[in-house]
């Protein structure tokens, strides 16, 4: 983390409600992020990210170690995250997650089958039990490794790495099943 987060960390741990502030400004959107991965919904992942960010601030003086906030943050979130799905019973990420990029000059029958590839893996994912789901978006949408991911979720990486192992199995039998019924 950087020295300007360490001290705003500090700086809200000491009841500074401005210094928690700029931390919401600078976490704020990829936090969402995350729990519009996790959660499927915007209006929930708003949801989730307010609780997460009130959970922050009501336990600010229980933080242990300020250098590692983010992470003390993204296990909050994955919690609360977790728990709102148990809770609403959804668990479906969102196809506008599945930002597209597709190359200028894409021939029409591209961007169709880039569309029908982006359609499976959404479905796909949507399938997922909502703990694969939270291990796979913070390893390829946020880039995090297996141990930071452990420590965001409070798991062993030992079950961080079965549950991504689990998830890639899992996706790739939902993907070959889905090209096995289009090619029907």
């Amino acid at each position: 983390m950087e020295e300007l987060d360490s001290r705003l960390v500090l700086r809200m741990m000491e009841d500074d409600s401005q210094a928690f502030d700029q931390l919401v400004k600078e976490f704020y959107p990829k936090i969402l992020r995350m729990a519009y991965l996790i959660s499927g919904s915007y209006a929930d992942s708003q949801d989730i990210v307010q609780e997460t960010f009130v959970i922050c601030w009501i336990n600010r003086k229980k933080l242990k170690e300020p250098e590692h906030f983010s992470k003390w943050l993204y296990k909050i979130l994955s919690r609360e995250a977790w728990r709102f799905c148990r809770k609403r019973g959804r668990e479906q990420p969102v196809k506008e997650v599945f930002e597209t990029w597709e190359p200028e000059g894409a021939s029409p029958l591209e961007e169709t089958l880039a569309r029908s590839r982006d359609e499976m893996l959404y479905e796909a994912v949507k399938a997922l039990p909502v703990k694969q789901r939270t291990v796979v978006v913070l390893y390829y949408f946020n880039q995090m490794s297996t141990r930071e991911i452990a420590e965001a979720t409070g798991c062993l990486e030992g079950t961080v790495k079965s549950r991504l192992h689990t998830a890639r199995k899992n996706l790739k039998a939902a993907l070959a099943e889905a090209q096995a019924l289009e090619g029907r």
